[in-house]
């Protein structure tokens, strides 16, 4: 726990609280907490801020240094810098163990009353499944002193990009229309979880939020001499990191098709920074055909739905429908917990995306 704020109307700080929040040291002094520590690049010139490290004879250190002060401990989200990691939650590496703690000598990690630090160098991305899924989320914490997210020059924190939509089958069971489907959700950057969290956006550092995938391609009927479906074309996936997949081309199912033009396109993929390109729909004999899949989103650039194929009717007069699939939306560069507030301390980073949205997962 956080040594005391001042004597008054407090006793004066015994030599044993001290030891009690930063360990004990040999020789059993005050001079023995002088301290400087460099993590990762980042510096901690004292054992807590405010108390003195140097040796100079000018460089006093004395009791009431030590009022208010704090166990600092820093989080590894560093380590392994060619080794990208996903969907990583930093309260799970305090707890194992992948920490290091500012002290001269070792002493057993707290969380209530201590400082954390959570230094990010290094590369992490999302998964695709939720908008709220975050590449890197602080996990919640029991009453540190403060919680800091600390992102160095090497830090980058993505989003994943959502799949392409599958484009939409030429008809559906019972002559019913068969519909595009829906391009995936890019996801989110980075999440925070415990209230009045500070980060230290570094220069060179990126958030980054996924980008949506585009919806499938409606497909087509026609039925005047044959019967004539056409599929349509896969969605483009949209940028992150992992990137977004295309969507498959819709097939006509059933009917009559001559070299298998009537099949849709796949989308492509997209790459981390560009969404990729919907697939053409399918063109049977030019009469029927499948509606382009839409484009993945990027920065900039929102994701398209699928193209609409109208409905074709047959002799009879009956109208063969089919929908275009919606487009994925993106994802966020910061999330928070409902009713979680954080600050920037240092805001000299690149965020791409949202930094209000609700919702971490």
């Amino acid at each position: 726990m956080t040594i005391k704020a001042s004597a008054s109307p407090n006793p004066p700080l015994a030599f044993a609280e001290i030891e009690t929040e930063f360990g004990s040291q040999s020789p059993r002094s005050l001079g023995a907490y002088r301290h400087s520590q460099t993590v990762n690049g980042l510096t901690f010139n004292g054992i807590d801020s405010g108390i003195p490290f140097g040796t100079s004879n000018t460089d006093t250190i004395k009791f009431s240094d030590f009022y208010g002060k704090s166990l600092n401990i820093v989080v590894d989200c560093f380590s392994n810098p060619s080794t990208d990691e996903f969907r990583v939650n930093a309260k799970s590496k305090y707890i194992s163990n992948d920490i290091v703690i500012i002290n001269p000598t070792t002493v057993s990690k707290k969380q209530q009353g201590a400082k954390i630090t959570i230094r990010v160098n290094k590369k992490f991305g999302s998964s695709k499944a939720s908008v709220n899924h975050c590449a890197l989320r602080t996990g919640t914490w029991n009453n540190p002193a403060a919680l800091i997210v600390d992102l160095g020059s090497s830090a980058k924190v993505y989003g994943a990009g959502g799949d392409g939509g599958e484009g939409a089958d030429g008809v559906g069971a019972n002559n019913v229309g068969e519909n595009g489907d829906k391009g995936g959700d890019g996801s989110s950057g980075l999440g925070i979880q415990h209230q009045g969290t500070i980060i230290n956006f570094r220069s060179g550092a990126k958030i980054r939020r996924g980008y949506g995938g585009g919806g499938g391609g409606a497909g087509g009927r026609e039925t005047s001499k044959n019967d004539r479906r056409a599929g349509g074309g896969g969605g483009g996936g949209g940028a992150g990191f992992p990137f977004g997949l295309g969507g498959d081309g819709g097939a006509p199912q059933s009917g009559t098709d001559k070299g298998g033009s009537s099949i849709g396109k796949d989308g492509t993929n997209a790459t981390e920074t560009t969404g990729g390109t919907g697939g053409n729909g399918g063109d049977n004999e030019d009469q029927a055909f499948g509606a382009k899949g839409g484009d993945g989103g990027q920065n900039g650039k929102l994701s398209q739905k699928g193209g609409n194929s109208p409905g074709i009717e047959n002799q009879a007069g009956q109208n063969y429908s089919s929908l275009p699939g919606a487009r994925g939306i993106n994802g966020a560069a910061i999330r928070k917990t409902s009713g979680i507030s954080f600050s920037f301390g240092i805001n000299n980073g690149t965020i791409e995306g949202s930094t209000s949205a609700t919702g971490v997962s």
